[in-house]
């Protein structure tokens, strides 16, 4: 058995069809965002091999840990690892990490491991676009399809691209809520990074009521789905519902151009957004936050023994005889 963590090459793919989450590029922004080093864990056993994504960060006085989902769990996804054997790869991969300097595993998945704590509430809400967008219209209750039409009623439009003046509006109204909600948003230099090397990936919607604009997000695109990143409205139009206009027109999105899920992101369970996503969704489950601390194997010298080696080393042979005669015994 034997691991082995390099550092991510830059802009080398690692794999071809992981989307954004596994986007080098992408994977080096968020390294910096929340300083830390991305890395590819290479984890053999007799049975299997593994090539693990991860992120690792040094804290003072040198602690390292190993991330697995840094920021969104998704970029914790190990390819080729069924939820069968997920519980066994991480129980080999927290064995094996005791033989390096991590000191702590933390691991961000949609996978339950029986044995281990979780330490979060989080849930992921989905709507899957099946079997049409006019059936999920039908499905949902008269009071969300009339709260959806009444900013439509008031001229509520929408653009959905990837350009300078749509990411000038998105930022202008993310750090609008980020600061009524008492957050701390990230900084714009951030996703300017992400519109300049994955823009591939992404979907800016800004949505609009007499040319203002009163909500907008930043979504990342598959072949097959539409994550909601990030989002942002304005404070005054907040009780127009707007936001839930957004999120259907991004539901009707995900149907013209072909995508089958609309992620919601993640919530606190029981929490007002939680709640407030649930008018749509119609999948979720939970998103498990695990921290595991990796025992450090005994040292083979004791404190005293290296204390005496060290003492030994540098002192005339005379003293080195005495010391022999005093404390060889301890070291039997």
């Amino acid at each position: 058995m034997s691991i082995t963590i390099t550092p991510d090459l830059p802009l080398t793919p690692t794999f071809t069809n992981g989307g954004v989450f596994l986007d080098p590029a992408f994977r080096a922004i968020l390294a910096r965002e929340f300083r830390l080093q991305p890395v590819q864990v290479q984890l053999i056993t007799a049975e299997q091999e593994w090539t693990i994504p991860a992120f690792l960060r040094t804290a003072w006085l040198g602690k390292q840990t190993l991330i697995l989902g840094a920021g969104f769990d998704k970029t914790g996804i190990i390819p080729n690892t069924t939820p069968d054997n997920y519980g066994v790869m991480i129980a080999t991969l927290a064995q094996e990490l005791a033989t390096t300097r991590i000191d702590t595993l933390e691991i961000r998945t949609a996978q339950h491991i029986p044995c281990l704590t979780d330490t979060a509430d989080k849930v992921e809400l989905n709507l899957d676009i099946q079997p049409s967008v006019d059936a999920i219209w039908q499905k949902l209750s008269s009071n969300t399809r009339k709260n959806i039409r009444r900013p439509l009623k008031m001229g509520f439009t929408s653009v959905v691209g990837v350009n300078s003046r749509l990411f000038d509006e998105f930022y202008q109204l993310y750090r609008m809520s980020l600061h009524d909600l008492g957050s701390l948003p990230h900084p714009k230099a951030f996703f300017t990074d992400l519109m300049q090397q994955c823009p591939q990936h992404l979907a800016i919607f800004v949505g609009y009521i007499d040319g203002i604009p009163v909500v907008s997000s930043v979504n990342f695109v598959s072949q097959t789905e539409v994550y909601g990143a990030w989002s942002g409205i304005h404070t005054d139009y907040k009780k127009h519902n707007v936001f839930l206009a957004m999120l259907w027109q991004m539901v009707e999105y995900c149907g013209t151009s072909g995508r089958t899920t609309y992620n919601l992101g993640r919530s606190s369970a029981g929490s007002n957004p939680h709640q407030f996503k649930l008018k749509l969704a119609n999948r979720s489950h939970k998103i498990y936050y695990y921290k595991i601390p990796t025992p450090q194997p005994s040292s083979t010298h004791s404190k005293v023994q290296g204390a005496a080696s060290w003492l030994i080393r540098n002192t005339p042979e005379i003293v080195m005889d005495g010391l022999s005669r005093a404390l060889l015994h301890k070291f039997y």
